[in-house]
C-alpha cells in the first residue's frame, strides 16, 4: 500500500480588501460661515474653524464652530453687527440630512474669548455644549435667548433642546476671578451615559468650589441629570497633570474609557506631550493605562465604542526627521524615514491592541483627530494630510493649489479599508477637525477652509468662505434622506467543491451584489457558483450595493475536494518544512525524480523546478511574503499539493 505525503495543516487567512464602493459615502451637501475677519493677527487665539460635531437620533447634524467678531455669516444665519466684541466666539449651528439650516446660536462675550469643548446628544431630546463662557467682567450671551454679567471666564455647561431653545447654563465652581484661575483646562471632554446623565470631566487645580473644596489638582468627573442638578462630582484615578482629551461611557456598566495627555510645558518643565489611555470602574477606579507618543502631535485623536465593547482609537506619530512609530501595550506599527503616519487602532476593554492600521504621508501634516461608529461594525477616521497618504493599497494626493486635504477612511471591524474621501481646497491651511455620523451610515465632518473647499472633481459645489484668513466648514457625504436603514448584507452556501452561494441579505434599492471567493476570484449576482482547485479554509465575501448604500458580510467556508489520483512519492515519507519559511523551503524524504511549482492562490506559477531522490531546498528569497501552493508531480503522474506560507 502507498504511503502518503505527510501534509502539514495550515490555517488559512486570506485578507480580503473590497474594491472601493462607488455607491457608499457619496458627496451631498456642504455648508459653512465666518466673518470677514483675520484671527491669525491675534496671535494664539483660533482661527474659525468647526471643532466639534453629533447628530441626535432623528439625523439632525449639530457643528460647534469657532467665529470671530465680525459681522457673520452662516447660511441662512446672519449677524450684521458682529458678535459684541470679543475676538473668539462659538457659533452652534443644526442642519437637517438635506443641509438645511434648523437654526443656530451664538454664544458669545463682550469682553473675553470662548472657546468650545464638545457637544453631544441624549436619547431624551437634549443637546449639550461645553466649553469656557463668559468673559472677565463683560455680559454673555446665549444667542438671543438670555444675557447676564458673567464677571469671569469659567468652564460650564449649555443645555438646549433639538430644537434650539434654551434650557440651563452651568458653572464649574462659583463665579469669582479665584475660581477663574483655578479651572486649567485644554479640553474638557463629555459624554453620556446609559441613564441619560451627562457627564463632564474637567481639570481643576486645589481650591476649587465643588460640592466640597478642592484639595488636590486632578481631573473630576461632574454627573449632571437632564434639570442640571449636579449629581456627584468624583476625581479620576489620575496622575495630577494628566489631561483629558476625549471618554467614552459603557452603558451597559458605567465603566469609562479616556485619552489624553501630560503637558508637561504647562508646569515649566521642558517635556512636549505624551498621550495615553486608560479606563475606570463605574466608581471611577482606575483599571488600566498605557502611554504611546513622545512628541508635538504624536499620539491619541479620538475614542469610540462599539456593539461588543471594542475601543477605536484614532491619532498619529511624527517626528518627520526619523522613523516614525507608533506603539501602545506591546503593540506598534512603523513606517519609514521622513514620514507622518496616521494610525487607527482597535483594543478590547483590557487595553489589548486587535490591530493598528497605518497611513503613511511623506511630509509633517499627517494624523485622525476624530472618530466616529457607523452601522453594520464599521468606523471612520477623519484627519488632514498633506503631498500624500497611503495604506500601501491606495494613495491620496494634493494636487498642484491644493494645501492640506482633509480626508476620511471607512475601515470594517477587521481593519479591511472600504472606502477612503479625500476633500480638495484652495489655499494652504485647509484642515480636518471633526466628524460624526447617524444611523443610516450617513457621514457628516467639518473643519477649517482658508479659501474655496469641495469634495472631488470637478469642484461643484464648492464652499467659498466670505472673507479673513479662514472659514468653518460642514460636510455630508451619505445617501438620500429618504433612506432609514442602511442595507445588511448576508449569504447562504452549500460548501461544497463547486460552491454554491446565495444572497439573503437587503434586496430594498438593490443595485448590484459582489461576490468575493477568497482564492482571487469575483462573480456578481446570486444566486453564484464558483469551483476551487484545492481544498482548504476560504474567506468568502458578498458586498451589496442598494440606493441606501453598501454593506458586507464575510463568513470562512471549507471546502474539501475529493482525491482523484493517488498521492504522489509512494516509496517514502516526505516532510516539507520549516513552514512558514522564510529564506529556503527544505524537502525531504524524495524517493523519484519529481516536478515541482510554487504558484499564487490565484493560479499563476511564480516558480518551478525539479526535486532529486534525497533532500532538496527551494529558495525562497526573491518571492514576497505571503501564501503559496507547492505542487509536485511524480514521474508517473501523481500528484501532491501543500499549501505553504513565505514570511
Amino acid at each position: 500500500m502507498k504511503q502518503i505525503i505527510k501534509r502539514i495543516t495550515l490555517v488559512l487567512i486570506l485578507i480580503f480588501i473590497t474594491a472601493l464602493p462607488a455607491q457608499s459615502q457619496q458627496f451631498k451637501w456642504i455648508k459653512g460661515g465666518g466673518t470677514d475677519q483675520d484671527l491669525s493677527s491675534f496671535g494664539s487665539r483660533e482661527w474659525e474653524q468647526t471643532k466639534f460635531m453629533c447628530t441626535d437620533p432623528n439625523g439632525n447634524i449639530y457643528a460647534l464652530s469657532i467665529v470671530g467678531n465680525n459681522p457673520i455669516y452662516a447660511d441662512t444665519f446672519y449677524r450684521s453687527t458682529g458678535a459684541y466684541g470679543a475676538s473668539n466666539n462659538i457659533l452652534i449651528t443644526s442642519y437637517n440630512c438635506n443641509g438645511q439650516m434648523r437654526w443656530a446660536k451664538l454664544l458669545a462675550s463682550s469682553a473675553d474669548i470662548c472657546t468650545p469643548f464638545g457637544v453631544t446628544s441624549d436619547n431624551l431630546g437634549h443637546i449639550f455644549v461645553a466649553g469656557e463662557f463668559g468673559g472677565s467682567g463683560g455680559t454673555f450671551h446665549i444667542g438671543s435667548d438670555t444675557s447676564f454679567a458673567s464677571g469671569h471666564l469659567l468652564t460650564g455647561l449649555i443645555q438646549f433642546d433639538t430644537i434650539g431653545h434654551f434650557d440651563w447654563i452651568r458653572y464649574i465652581g462659583v463665579n469669582t476671578f479665584a475660581c477663574e484661575i483655578l479651572l486649567g483646562s485644554l479640553a474638557d471632554p463629555i459624554a453620556i451615559d446609559g441613564s441619560n446623565k451627562l457627564h463632564y470631566f474637567c481639570y481643576m487645580k486645589s481650591g476649587v468650589p465643588l460640592l466640597s473644596g478642592t484639595s488636590v489638582y486632578g481631573v473630576y468627573d461632574y454627573t449632571y441629570n437632564t434639570s442640571g442638578t449636579l449629581l456627584s462630582t468624583v476625581r479620576l484615578a489620575l496622575d495630577s497633570a494628566w489631561y483629558l482629551h476625549g471618554a467614552v461611557i459603557d452603558p451597559a456598566t458605567n465603566k469609562l474609557y479616556v485619552y489624553g495627555e501630560i503637558n508637561q510645558s504647562i508646569y515649566g518643565g521642558t517635556t512636549t506631550d505624551s498621550f495615553y489611555a486608560a479606563a475606570f470602574t463605574a466608581s471611577r477606579s482606575l483599571l488600566w493605562q498605557y502611554f504611546c507618543g513622545h512628541g508635538d502631535d504624536d499620539g491619541i485623536g479620538g475614542l469610540v465604542m462599539d456593539q461588543s465593547k471594542h475601543l477605536y482609537f484614532g491619532g498619529g506619530a511624527q517626528p518627520f526627521t526619523g522613523s516614525p512609530t507608533f506603539s501602545f501595550n506591546g503593540d506598534s506599527v512603523s513606517a519609514p524615514s521622513f514620514t507622518d503616519i496616521s494610525i487607527v487602532m482597535k483594543t478590547d476593554t483590557n487595553g489589548n491592541v486587535n490591530w493598528i492600521k497605518h497611513f503613511d504621508s511623506h511630509t509633517s501634516v499627517n494624523g485622525f483627530g476624530s472618530i466616529t461608529l457607523l452601522p453594520n461594525y464599521q468606523l471612520a477616521a477623519f484627519g488632514t494630510f498633506a503631498g500624500s497618504t497611503t495604506d500601501g493599497s491606495v494613495t491620496l494626493t494634493t494636487p498642484t493649489g491644493d494645501g492640506w486635504s482633509p480626508y476620511f477612511v471607512v475601515l470594517d471591524s477587521g481593519k479591511n479599508m472600504l472606502s477612503i474621501r479625500q476633500i480638495h481646497g484652495d489655499g494652504l491651511y485647509n484642515e480636518g477637525n471633526a466628524i460624526t455620523s447617524d444611523k443610516v451610515g450617513n457621514i457628516y465632518v467639518g473643519g477649517e477652509v482658508v479659501d474655496s473647499i469641495w469634495a472631488g472633481s470637478p469642484a461643484i459645489p464648492a464652499y467659498h468662505t466670505v472673507g479673513g484668513n479662514t472659514d468653518f466648514f460642514v460636510m455630508k457625504y451619505g445617501v438620500d434622506c429618504s433612506c432609514t436603514a442602511s442595507p445588511i448584507a448576508s449569504y447562504t452556501d452549500t460548501g461544497t467543491h463547486t460552491i454554491g452561494v446565495t444572497y439573503t441579505g437587503t434586496t430594498t434599492g438593490l443595485d448590484s451584489i459582489v461576490w468575493n471567493f477568497g482564492d482571487g476570484h469575483t462573480a456578481t449576482g446570486t444566486p453564484a457558483l464558483h469551483t476551487y482547485s484545492l481544498s482548504g479554509s476560504y474567506h468568502v465575501c458578498v458586498t451589496v450595493y442598494t440606493t441606501c448604500g453598501s454593506d458586507i458580510h464575510c463568513s470562512n467556508v471549507n471546502i474539501e475536494i475529493p482525491s482523484e489520483t493517488s498521492p504522489i512519492l509512494s516509496k517514502g515519507e516526505v516532510k516539507v518544512w520549516p513552514n512558514p519559511a522564510n529564506d529556503d523551503l527544505n524537502i525531504t524524504g524524495i524517493t523519484e525524480t519529481t516536478k515541482y511549482r510554487i504558484l499564487k492562490v490565484t493560479g499563476i506559477t511564480i516558480k518551478e523546478g525539479i526535486l532529486e531522490p534525497g533532500s532538496n531546498s527551494v529558495q525562497l528569497q526573491k518571492i514576497i511574503p505571503g501564501i503559496y501552493i507547492l505542487e509536485m508531480t511524480s514521474e508517473n503522474g501523481e500528484r501532491e499539493i501543500i499549501r505553504v506560507v513565505k514570511e
